[in-house]
């Protein structure tokens, strides 16, 4: 029996309604002269790269590199348009993927230090187990996927409670509304 409140057909709608025109603007913008290439040993590992921003249903809002906030950069679902703080690369690596931000030109690591509270940062010159992450397709909602740190065994989450600035830490237990992503142009087999 179809439950007629459920959020699977508006979530669907939302996503295909931003995420159609930002893909339209994005492939008629040229990759900033700024922005470097990474670097990997295994040449074979770029040409399955996908050049993607990274849109949050937490909180509807693309993903950014917080250039504002160097050295740590980090990664927050806040911007309602696309610029070049939002542009990743997802790097297939060793049957996980590495996020390389454009903006800042780094990986994308989950601080799993200390203090860090799994914060999602891109400041990373290279990949290590704390730039490694895994992507699902979540199983209720067919056009969003979890992200799992391999640095914690935990899910990337969109912090959009209190300062409302919709930070992403490797902090849940499982897969909620907050934990829910879209990566633009990536193709998931």
């Amino acid at each position: 029996m179809n439950n007629p409140f459920s959020l699977k057909k508006p979530r669907a709608a939302i996503a295909a309604a931003v995420i159609a025109p930002v893909a339209m603007l994005l492939a008629l913008l040229p990759v900033p002269a700024s922005a470097a290439t990474p670097k990997s040993s295994d040449a074979s590992t770029l040409q399955a790269a996908c050049s993607t921003y990274i849109y949050a249903y937490a909180n509807y809002r693309l993903v950014s590199a917080n250039l504002s906030s160097p050295p740590d950069y980090p990664l927050q679902a806040r911007a309602s348009s696309q610029g070049s703080w939002e542009n990743f690369l997802l790097v297939p690596y060793n049957g996980q993927y590495a996020i390389w931000s454009y903006a800042a030109s780094r990986y994308v690591t989950a601080n799993v230090s200390g203090t860090g509270g799994g914060a999602l940062q891109a400041k990373a010159t290279s990949i290590g187990p704390w730039e490694l992450f895994t992507i699902g397709i979540e199983t209720d909602t067919p056009v969003s996927h979890w992200i799992k740190s391999s640095a914690n065994g935990k899910y990337v989450t969109a912090n959009v409670s209190g300062t409302g600035d919709g930070a992403l830490q490797a902090k849940a237990s499982r897969v909620g509304a907050w934990e829910q992503f879209e990566f633009a142009y990536c193709a998931f087999g």
